[in-house]
């Protein structure tokens, strides 16, 4: 017997079975919304009782559970490997499905690269290979000529270029899309507390009040914890760097019910910056935005990651005339399912 339920922070969407009773569903559902996992039994008012065998969660692109595919029977049952592969391949089919219906829906109004995922691992891979020729050129050409000043003059002036462009290639391999994201739980207090600490020099270098405002206790959220705080780190020292002195710079976080999803929403705060004529609709596409100091690709990097996590980074007119970037971060689902009679 094979039950199928899909659910979000609104509850039970859809619910579909096979050899099930409705009876015995509705136990189902009641001991998946109590939290149940693995094996256990379900004892329904009327109806035979039955062992839950196997219970196989599905996720969605941002790694949360999005679901549960249970296997049950009226008596205790073993599955084989190949019925265990078999029903990994189901989930990964209805996974697949899910996946796609949620891209079709999408609409994205801002330019983005190119689609196929191997073409920025490519353009790296080619570009690092020239910048590694060309290196070992001028390592080879700088031995044989060390006595001359001239070439010791110009090495170190061609060295330079291709430490910006190996950058730079670094920074490329990070624009391109997410795909060894180490994911777990994470709590984005002391992750945003860090952002802000190591700036505090930088704040204080440049006459500039740093503040950060939390709004309560903040919710845990499925993440790429190393990925993140390097994000909210670069728009951060973006701010701060663009900040004229004794302005101030503010993040504000809390949280709040998108439709019926609670969701980690900010913003971050310039009140004086130093940037004219920037057109704050295309500050995160790629090359747009150029300044000493920052990368090509840091900001557009920074809201691939936000995306990644099934967020969003934009960035708007901020009050007095300065500047705000707001972002957008899901919550992990963290309050039971609603009942069986829920329609």
């Amino acid at each position: 017997m094979i039950a199928l339920v899909l659910q979000d922070e609104a509850g039970i969407w859809y619910r579909d079975s096979s050899g099930l009773a409705p009876e015995q569903m509705a136990a189902l559902e009641q001991a998946l919304a109590q939290g149940s996992a693995h094996e256990f039994r379900i004892d329904p008012r009327q109806g035979q009782a039955l062992q839950v065998v196997e219970t196989l969660p599905l996720k969605d692109v941002y790694h949360r559970v999005i679901g549960t595919l249970c296997v049950a029977s009226p008596s205790s049952l073993m599955l084989s490997t190949d019925h265990r592969e078999g029903l990994g391949r189901v989930v990964e089919h209805i996974q697949a499905v899910l996946s796609d219906g949620r891209q079709q829906l999408e609409t994205r109004a801002t330019p983005r690269s190119p689609s196929a995922t191997s073409f920025v691992p490519g353009l790296v891979h080619e570009l690092g290979s020239f910048i590694f020729g060309i290196s070992a050129n001028l390592d080879a050409f700088e031995a044989r000529f060390a006595g001359l000043e001239d070439v010791s003059k110009y090495g170190t002036t061609i060295r330079r270029s291709l430490d910006r462009m190996s950058a730079f290639i670094e920074e490329l391999r990070e624009y391109g899309d997410p795909q060894r994201l180490s994911w777990s739980r994470c709590e984005l207090d002391p992750l945003l507390k860090d952002a802000v600490e190591n700036h505090r020099s930088l704040a204080a270098k440049n006459k500039v009040d740093l503040q950060l405002h939390l709004e309560g206790a903040l919710p845990p959220l499925n993440a790429d914890e190393h990925s993140l705080r390097a994000a909210f780190s670069r728009i951060v020292g973006f701010v701060l760097q663009h900040e004229e002195p004794g302005g101030r710079v503010a993040l504000h976080v809390g949280t709040r019910l998108q439709g019926e999803r609670l969701v980690i929403c900010g913003h971050l705060d310039g009140s004086n910056l130093k940037l004219k004529d920037v057109d704050l609709a295309r500050l995160f596409e790629p090359f747009y935005f150029r300044t000493s100091g920052l990368g090509r690709l840091a900001l557009p990097v920074a809201r691939r990651v936000f995306e990644s996590h099934g967020g969003s980074l934009t960035a708007s007119p901020g009050p007095e005339g300065g500047m705000r970037i707001n972002f957008m971060l899901p919550a992990i689902l963290t309050y039971p399912l609603p009942s069986a009679g829920r329609p």
